[in-house]
């Protein structure tokens, strides 16, 4: 593989949730989740209680590009560039307690990051 080759893949974010681990490629469309999944946060067509990397089906898109993933318990999310939740897996209503605080939390880390927008400014 050269450098210049398109098929390479690179980290763009990643979450950390409740014994598991949400990454989100470079590429903007294909999130890989591990870890434990026996709630459906990790996004797969089953629910493993332990899973290896794999593509999650949930959260991936072959259109729209994602700017950020967050994670909590056993949530995961995508955001879009303005940092609106773009999929869920998992037990993700904002009715949780600590949800809402963890999702503002996300929005404010992908901001600092530079991944979604700031006031107004575009994202990478």
């Amino acid at each position: 593989m050269t450098v210049g080759d398109p098929s390479r893949r690179w980290i763009r974010d990643v979450a950390l949730g409740g014994d598991y681990t949400v990454i989100l490629s470079s590429n903007r469309r294909d999130v890989v989740a591990f870890g434990r999944g026996f709630e459906g946060q990790l996004g797969q067509s089953s629910r493993p209680f332990v899973s290896s990397p794999a593509k999650s089906k949930v959260l991936s898109s072959s259109a729209a590009k994602k700017s950020a993933v967050c994670a909590y318990r056993n949530c995961s999310m995508t955001l879009d560039d303005s940092g609106e939740v773009m999929s869920t897996a998992g037990k993700c209503s904002l009715e949780l307690r600590g949800m809402k605080k963890a999702l503002e939390l996300c929005r404010k880390r992908a901001q600092e990051t530079g991944l979604i927008e700031r006031g107004g400014e575009q994202s990478q």
